[in-house]
């Protein structure tokens, strides 16, 4: 289904929905909740506080469906509210914890050392595995763009920055998933 087609299919949902139909809101949240949900692990890095984050993600856009102006921007509306419950979290974390650069020496002691890839499942956890890796802004953007099919100018607005720093982030973000994968004795023959 093309990207057209969805945000079409969304926008339906969202007006069936403020017209008083309740299913109409439980189909929109089945289609989104799985992306809304990784788009969150891959900030936090925690699944159970992603799971908690991304119910407060869907008691605000319940809250705010109503009053949502342009429709046909719901993607980028949900993505922001995401990300805002995400950075929260985040900050609140960072009062508690150590510094920057001792979170990502923690993170490399936890690697696991590279599995079998005996199937393109293994290849894929692998890639999410190096994804969550990456720094938080390459991480967000590398996700947004491929995970999520986002357009340069839908991630620029989204996090507010311009495009062409998304672009540089794109860029180093694939150089470092590529020096990852290696590191974890993958190639690309393997696949």
């Amino acid at each position: 289904m093309s990207r057209r087609t969805e945000r079409i299919q969304d926008e339906i949902l969202i007006l069936e929905y403020r017209a008083g139909d309740l299913s109409a809101l439980q189909t929109l949240i089945s289609r989104w909740q799985r992306r809304i949900y990784y788009y969150v692990f891959t900030l936090v890095q925690d699944r159970t506080m992603a799971w908690d984050l991304s119910q407060e993600v869907w008691l605000a856009v319940i809250a705010g469906l109503g009053k949502l102006r342009c429709v046909e921007n719901f993607s980028s509306w949900i993505y922001r509210i995401a990300r805002n419950k995400a950075a929260s979290h985040i900050r609140k974390k960072r009062r508690v914890e150590l510094s920057e650069e001792t979170y990502s020496e923690t993170a490399e002691e936890r690697a696991e050392p590279p599995p079998d890839r005996l199937c393109a499942a293994e290849d894929a956890r692998l890639v999410h595995e190096c994804l969550l890796e990456l720094p938080l802004a390459q991480r967000e953007s590398l996700s947004l763009f491929y995970l999520d099919d986002l357009s340069l100018d839908e991630i620029a607005r989204l996090l507010e920055v311009p495009r062409g720093t998304v672009q540089s982030r794109l860029h180093y973000g694939r150089m470092k998933m590529g020096q990852l994968l290696l590191k974890k004795g993958y190639s690309h023959e393997q696949g």
